[in-house]
């Protein structure tokens, strides 16, 4: 639960523009190592700028962000790969595999043999196309400027912050004007107005303005045991648990889901690997609710069955059909695949 603290603390400081107190010395000390991690990404993109990507031989679609996490490339990938298989065309999922959760689900998704992970990810490309795969998905690819991509979709969330402060000062991997390198922006809305996505839209236009951009949102529903079967929305209270980047976004997404329902919020850093203490502790916390959690976290509490019996898990997507031109380019890999 320190971890939990630590990084609500973290969360807290980035979405803060104007901090106070400890805060604003916590920002303080943080700007040195900021500035040393901003020359970094721009002295690694400018050595990527020289030198051509290495070649892959199936075409790939990369989803990537600029920020740490909670821009929503979990369920953009699902929507992606979803579309792709309603017209035949067989995709794979390249990804790095940080986090047993996300590897762990897309393997709930599309099966074993659809699922690539490891660090060389231009291997996994190959491994996917000599396993008979049409095209790949790189999952979290934007940064990964080994592989050449036909299509770079980059997303940006509406509730990103709007101030670009760069890791570990905020959570930017990267500047703003790193969208010129994407062919697609997606802007994506959870629980923000409408208004939000239409700034960043605005914003964005004018940062990358050859970048063609859309809108996307994304809409809570659909409920599963921890084993993936259907289930029942729960009654009464809830205790929402996750590890994700943006833990406060989905609490309040369940507040609109089960306007009813008083949801508490036992937040875990992003990726967390559940272990029986934390188990113990979420037992204790509960009481007399049910127990939510996010498609991601499903397959790691589901080894705990005393939990198991007590918990759901809520589906997260994306609404809607890809809109132009991004339609027209995934079409393309379709009828070269």
């Amino acid at each position: 639960m320190i971890a939990a603290r630590a990084g609500a603390r973290l969360r807290g400081l980035w979405a803060n523009a104007s901090p106070a107190g400890a805060d604003r010395l916590l920002r303080g000390l943080l700007t040195p190592a900021e500035h040393t991690f901003r020359h970094a990404v721009a002295a690694r993109n400018r050595w990527y700028d020289r030198r051509p990507p290495d070649r892959t031989p199936i075409p790939v679609v990369s989803v990537g962000n600029l920020t740490v996490g909670g821009t929503g490339k979990t369920p953009v990938i699902r929507w992606l790969w979803d579309w792709f298989a309603r017209r035949g065309c067989r995709a794979a999922v390249v990804t790095r595999g940080y986090g047993e959760d996300e590897v762990a689900l897309y393997r709930r998704w599309f099966g074993q043999d659809a699922v690539l992970a490891g660090s060389d990810r231009v291997a996994g490309i190959g491994a996917a196309w000599k396993d008979g795969h049409d095209l790949a998905l790189l999952d979290d690819g934007f940064q990964h400027r080994r592989a050449p991509r036909a299509a770079d979709i980059l997303l940006v969330a509406a509730e990103d912050p709007w101030r670009v402060r760069m890791l570990p000062s905020g959570p930017y991997r990267e500047p703003l004007t790193a969208a010129r390198r994407a062919t697609h922006i997606l802007v994506t809305r959870r629980t923000s107005e409408q208004s939000a996505a239409d700034e960043w839209m605005a914003r964005l236009s004018r940062i990358a303005p050859d970048v063609s951009s859309s809108r996307i949102e994304m809409r809570m529903g659909g409920w599963h045991d921890l084993a993936g079967a259907h289930a029942e929305p729960p009654a009464g209270d809830v205790l929402a648990v996750c590890s994700i980047a943006r833990p406060e976004a989905f609490a309040a997404g369940l507040s609109e889901l089960l306007p009813d329902s008083d949801v508490r919020l036992a937040a875990f850093p992003d990726h967390h690997r559940f272990r029986r203490p934390d188990i113990a502790a979420l037992s204790r916390r509960r009481g007399g609710r049910t127990v939510v959690c996010t498609a991601k976290d499903a397959p790691k509490l589901a080894v705990f069955p005393d939990l198991a019996r007590c918990c759901v898990a809520v589906g997260f997507g994306v609404v809607g059909e890809p809109q132009e031109p991004l339609r027209s380019m995934l079409t393309s890999l379709v009828r070269d695949s």
